[in-house]
């Protein structure tokens, strides 16, 4: 079968100079496509593979596709059982990964695929080695390919340590330019209808690029760095606020690159303008911004009526995103309503006033708490947090199975039959007799995660500055730490007549802070449409995962003083709460209370009773306190403090 020609690609010009530098040096470390569907990337990921050098043996470069479903044995191999058995010692079968020497490995959606092997994966490109020592058995050999990545974001993101190991990422989107698109078509209909004649029509260009990849990756080992360039790659690099020192090493590998195909034997200031945004895109990151302190207005001049209302409010920029509404056990909690009765929030007792956008507050390392979960269900998402044994992750030992093997242990397994093979009449040379009872099985550990969901008060009671930035502080410091404890967080916030999720579940510290940052505080309480919202949320979530566990944080002063409907504000959170624990028993619940001054009503604590949750008093809102109970899978029922 021959590929679509990589010169008949019409556009995608930054695609098809990212693959090439990949193509030239492997220090360069893979492509990541990240775009919109239909726009080639498969397409230019197969044309490159028909680029490359030939092996060894004369045939052309392989290109693996990498099936999602993939397993770790299907990758770097495993021990082949046939010619174990027959032969009476071990054996290995190689996987893909070893398949794809000289080649291309291709991994489409690789968002998709499951971490432990993404980690995998990018370890052997990056060392070039594949080391695999499983059931006593161990071996090591080179590993030499183009690693090629591409998602979709609408379909999820790539945890950011994945998207650094990925040396250049390239944004694909479809073309604007009419003429353009309407060549894109003629020139795919002539490659439907007659794939031979086509591509020997661009025989010409393929063998000009082909040997233009060739030459550069002769030349690159003698392309020389500068000082004054080093300097510059470390400003870049350093301006883009990215972590780490690998987008140096990169850029530097790209920059090198790119002047190998021009054919220049030392880097110059516009290689560097060529291809840094494709190096820093995906590594850079934005600067917290510290806190103003707040001027204070003296007290000879009052601020006029005139200047409030002259004076421009800030905008909410966040999206509301409610969920759906949920099914009948849900809509139940709305009590016996009628039809008519149900309308959109109402504010009973209004406390609008200006609204006020806090800074996000101090960022600190969050301690190290390896505590076990508590749950009541068995089965937990995958996460590093803690481990499970089952099935998924990592071989750990092998065990009698229970039932129908499903995950057959090879090694273990002959060697509970060999003490037996004489009493089963075999000879010297002859093969093994396996029986049901000498099977064994492999027990995995696969690490455990969660889901932490913040509901934050972001009412007209929460605009103490030093309250809510320190709220914010520490959920950005829990998502610093979330994309390696496989943590992800989640923001409900209510305030005026409604809750909304400004922060989907994400390990992503730049969406949260562009969030976070601009997020504003004031208004009512609307606390029942909050506890509504909560269990709409955790209704959709846990039917998409029944497995992952999940954390709720309520902070809040109880308080509520909208209704959802046309109750009483009060009666409506107790009714809502207690619907939340009935339909939720495996969630664990926390309310911080942050009610302050000398009259205490105590409704967050009455909340807290209701919900079976963990019950915390003001002083556990400072930001390292909030953070640990954030992070505690103890949770053991409500507690007051």
């Amino acid at each position: 079968m021959s590929f679509y020609p990589f010169s008949a690609i019409a556009g995608q010009e930054e695609v098809k100079l990212a693959l090439k530098l990949a193509a030239v040096s492997k220090d360069v470390r893979g492509v990541l496509l990240c775009g919109e569907k239909g726009t080639g990337k498969t397409t230019a990921a197969r044309a490159l593979a028909a680029l490359l050098p030939p092996l060894s043996s004369g045939k052309k470069a392989p290109f693996v596709n990498l099936p999602l479903n993939a397993t770790e044995e299907s990758l770097f191999g495993t021990i082949d059982l046939e010619k174990t058995l027959a032969q009476g010692r071990p054996f290995f079968q190689p996987g893909l990964i070893s398949r794809a020497q000289g080649g291309v490995v291709y991994i489409d959606e690789v968002n998709l695929l499951a971490d432990h092997l993404v980690a995998a994966l990018l370890d052997v490109a990056e060392s070039g080695e594949i080391i695999v020592e499983r059931e006593g058995f161990s071996l090591r050999e080179s590993a030499s390919f183009v690693l090629i990545g591409s998602m979709n974001p609408e379909e999820g993101s790539l945890r950011p340590q994945f998207l650094d190991r990925f040396g250049l990422c390239v944004l694909v989107t479809h073309e604007e330019d009419p003429l353009l698109r309407a060549e894109i078509i003629k020139r795919r209909l002539a490659y439907e209808k007659d794939p031979k004649a086509f591509c020997a029509s661009y025989e010409d260009q393929e063998k000009a690029v082909r040997e233009e990849i060739i030459q550069a990756k002769e030349l690159y080992p003698q392309v020389a760095l500068p000082g004054k360039i080093k300097v510059l790659i470390a400003e870049l690099v350093k301006e883009a606020n990215v972590a780490g020192h690998r987008a140096e090493l990169v850029l530097a590998a790209a920059a090198r690159a790119h002047a190998a195909l021009l054919k220049h034997k030392e880097v110059a200031v516009e290689d560097l303008e060529v291809v840094a945004e494709m190096v820093l895109r995906h590594r850079r990151r934005e600067v917290p911004k510290k806190a103003k302190p707040k001027e204070k207005e003296p007290k000879d001049q009052p601020q006029t009526q005139s200047k409030k209302q002259n004076k421009p409010e800030r905008q909410e920029n966040y999206k509301h995103s409610e969920p759906p509404r949920p099914q009948k056990e849900l809509e139940d909690l709305r009590g016996d309503q009628t039809k008519e009765e149900k309308g959109p929030p109402q504010e009973l007792t209004p406390q609008d006033g200006k609204d006020e956008v806090h800074e996000i507050g101090e960022i600190f390392a969050v301690r190290p708490l390896e505590e076990k979960i508590r749950t009541r269900s068995k089965n937990i998402v995958s996460g590093k947090r803690t481990k499970g044994l089952g099935q998924r992750g990592r071989f750990v030992r092998a065990v009698v199975p229970k039932g129908p093997v499903k995950d057959i242990a090879l090694l273990a397994t002959l060697k509970a039959a060999a003490p037996f093979q004489a009493l089963r009449g075999v000879g010297a040379g002859e093969r093994l007799v396996i029986k049901t009872d000498d099977l064994r099985e492999k027990l995995r550990k696969a690490p455990r995660g969660r889901l932490l969901v913040f509901c934050v008060d972001a009412s007209g009671s929460m605009a103490a500055e030093a309250r809510m930035r320190e709220t914010k502080g520490a959920i950005m410091s829990l998502l610093l730490n979330a994309y390696q404890k496989r943590d992800r967080v989640a923001m409900i916030v209510f305030r005026g007549k409604e809750a909304r999720l400004v922060l989907p579940p994400t390990g992503s510290v730049e969406l949260a802070g562009k969030l976070l940052r601009d997020l504003p505080v004031g208004g009512s309480t609307p606390l029942p449409h909050a506890l509504y919202f909560t269990a709409n949320f955790l209704q959709n979530t846990l039917c998409r995962d029944p497995r992952l566990a999940v954390s709720v944080l309520f902070i809040t002063d109880g308080r509520g003083n909208v209704s959802f409907g046309h109750g009483k504000p009060q009666e409506e959170i107790n009714a809502f709460a207690r619907r939340l624990k009935e339909l939720f028993p495996e969630v664990n619940f926390i309310v911080v209370d942050t009610e302050t001054g000398l009259v205490r009503l105590e409704m967050a604590k009455e909340l807290a009773r209701i919900l079976g949750a963990r019950y915390f008093t003001p002083e556990a809102l400072r930001a390292e306190r909030l953070a640990e109970i954030a992070r505690s899978h103890t949770i053991a029922g409500a507690q007051d403090r």
